[in-house]
């Protein structure tokens, strides 16, 4: 993980970094965010290769109505850090296998699909997987003190990855989106908003409802003088 994190060029003059946990085929919600505020930094974490060549080529197509403008080619490698891994509840990192979706590859997935609706596999393939603290692990916390922001749509994974990340969230994070799908993928029926909100709320976060946010999202009380100094966005 050092490879990525350590060696990603944030400029000197960047004041806060958000990360965002499943960009999909366009980073889309990093693009919202990067273009809102001119001084943060985005970690995007995608396994996908598809997804992965689609951002680097630029020219991105917007696939459904309601998704936000894709990633602008000007953020690439300048204050966007594409991280090509999935994250997880993992005790070391390792490969798993990851489920690239024909129609639509944003919903490509460390689980299994298993409603129709979502279309066929199109290619099982590895990716390399960590965990959320072997992020932070090595994130400058020197030079930031805390995350603004982490926004998660991991097809399923998303509760697993507010758990991987240890103490890290009630120390170092501020708020956090992440999306309660259950029921298409496999083995996914922990992943829902109930287990979330408990969970999070033994890492001293509150469940608020934020005009800018679709999926359930939560406040570190910690911060919370923090609440109306931090842009966050999440949307489709």
């Amino acid at each position: 993980m050092e490879q990525y994190i350590q060696s990603a060029k944030i400029p000197d003059y960047i004041k806060s970094v958000k990360f965002d946990i499943g960009t999909s085929y366009g980073a889309n919600q990093s693009q919202v965010w990067l273009s809102h505020d001119p001084d943060v930094f985005v970690f995007g974490f995608e396994p996908n290769p598809d997804c992965i060549d689609v951002i680097r080529a630029g020219n991105i197509q917007i696939q459904q109505p309601f998704h936000p403008p894709a990633i602008a080619q000007e953020y690439l490698d300048t204050r966007f850090c594409l991280v090509p891994v999935a994250l997880d509840n993992v005790d070391q990192p390792k490969e798993m296998d990851f489920y690239k979706m024909r129609n639509d590859c944003g919903t490509s997935s460390l689980h299994n699909p298993i409603d129709s609706f979502i279309g066929p596999v199109k290619e099982v393939v590895k990716v390399p997987v960590y965990s959320l603290k072997q992020v932070f692990d090595v994130f400058p916390w020197d030079r930031f003190e805390y995350i603004e922001y982490i926004k998660i749509d991991a097809q399923g994974s998303d509760y697993d990855i507010l758990v991987s990340a240890g103490d890290y969230l009630k120390e170092r994070v501020v708020f956090i989106t992440a999306e309660p799908e259950m029921y298409q993928y496999a083995n996914c029926y922990h992943n829902s908003e109930h287990n979330m909100t408990h969970y999070l709320a033994s890492q001293n976060f509150e469940r608020i409802h934020h005009p800018n946010t679709h999926d359930p999202t939560y406040i570190n009380k910690k911060f919370m003088h923090l609440k109306d100094q931090i842009y966050i966005y999440q949307q489709g």
